[in-house]
């Protein structure tokens, strides 16, 4: 729910019942442990595109960890979670159908001590009907050892209830952790039939996990994950096997190794001439950043204007030209530009210094980044650039 959305809730809901004393009336009191039975119908209050809804209040610790359930064999429940703040409801956590079937349930971790509302709603504007609104104690994370896993290897495993749960308290994940190289190419998959998968590979710093990558559905079929990084340093690496939500349930993890391609030598690449590319896996990287890079060369006169466009409706593009050393082949970098051009593509514009070949490093923004793109030089010779 947007803020604009939660501003519009909680003035229905302050209409509606009334927040500012103890009591809050209009609510009904529910307790940690508890389940009460309720029904909604076409006399109670309606809110914003979805159904009838009952309100219900708990007194809350900070760092308590909850789970917060609703059921209804009549129709499709919607549940919210939030706090009381003077007259209005914060919202913190809402669900539609994250329980079986079309039932509701989240996980949450109050953040302060005080009262808290649950607000049962049905998430259509015509449903109505019994309904079972349930609070609970989370389970204490028990089963939250970090596990081995080797470069090459696939491994199944599970995310239960014991699982830990992350800074937000809402994703359960478990913790791998590998040994790694750096500039080594590794690639991550989890796919799972049972809940929406996502990745998170950091590393340990001061006690404290810091993340370098993470991804959602990047797998090549519905809700799996894929990660492709390639690592900064030596040393353990971690990586946080999750649910995108406050699900679980059985998965698979693999972690496979890339080989780069062979550097290829730059194409050449005409004035006023569009070519297209694609960024890939097997590209090489840039040592700094890890992003991947192909190489076009133009061939320029001293003082030639020209207008470079990079474009991608896949990655952000990062543009740079330079010409290769003639001893060791390293190139050596005379401009870069990232934006410029439309969202984030990029236009550059740049006056040649002198005579000869020059090379354009097409690139993405940052690292693991892939796709197409299209890359065209104009220039000021050939009339392109007035």
């Amino acid at each position: 729910m947007n803020q604009l959305h939660r501003a519009a809730f909680a003035a229905c809901l302050l209409c509606a019942f009334p927040l500012g004393a103890q009591a809050q009336p209009g609510t009904e009191p529910i307790t940690v442990g508890q389940s009460v039975t309720g029904s909604i119908g076409a006399g109670d209050p309606h809110v914003f595109g979805r159904g009838a809804f009952r309100v219900y209040r708990f007194q809350g610790a900070a760092g308590q960890r909850l789970v917060a359930t609703m059921e209804s064999a009549d129709f499709d429940t919607y549940l919210i979670v939030g706090r009381v703040v003077g007259p209005l409801m914060d919202e913190l956590k809402s669900d539609d159908d994250s329980g079986e079937n079309t039932n509701s349930r989240l996980r949450v971790t109050l953040p302060e001590n005080g009262t808290y509302l649950i607000v049962a709603q049905s998430f259509a504007e015509d449903g109505a009907g019994a309904f079972v609104v349930g609070l609970h104690p989370a389970p204490e994370p028990t089963t939250g050892q970090a596990r081995p896993i080797a470069v090459g290897a696939s491994v199944t495993a599970e995310l239960t209830e014991t699982d830990w749960t992350d800074e937000e308290g809402d994703r359960l994940y478990d913790v791998w952790t590998f040994r790694g190289r750096a500039g080594q190419r590794l690639t991550a998959r989890m796919e799972s039939d049972e809940f929406d998968t996502y990745l998170n590979l950091g590393r340990m710093e001061n006690g404290r996990f810091v993340s370098l990558a993470t991804d959602d559905d990047g797998g090549s079929e519905g809700t799996n994950s894929r990660l492709s990084h390639v690592l900064d340093r030596d040393g353990e690496y971690v990586i946080r096997a999750s649910s995108y939500g406050d699900e679980g349930g059985a998965y698979t993890l693999a972690l496979q190794e890339r080989i780069a391609r062979a550097p290829q030598p730059p194409r050449p690449l005409p004035a006023g001439q569009r070519v297209s590319g694609e960024l890939d896996e097997d590209d090489p990287v840039l040592e700094t950043d890890g992003s991947f890079y192909e190489l076009w060369s133009y061939q320029g006169r001293a003082g030639e204007q020209l207008r470079i466009r990079m474009d991608s409706d896949d990655f952000d593009t990062y543009v740079a030209i330079g010409r290769l050393d003639a001893g060791c082949g390293d190139f050596e970098e005379i401009a870069t530009m990232d934006d410029g051009g439309d969202g984030t593509n990029t236009l550059m514009e740049i006056t040649l210094p002198e005579d000869g070949e020059y090379v354009i490093r097409a690139n993405s923004f940052s690292s693991g980044q892939t796709g197409g793109y299209t890359l065209v030089v104009e220039s000021a010779r050939d009339g392109a650039m007035e």
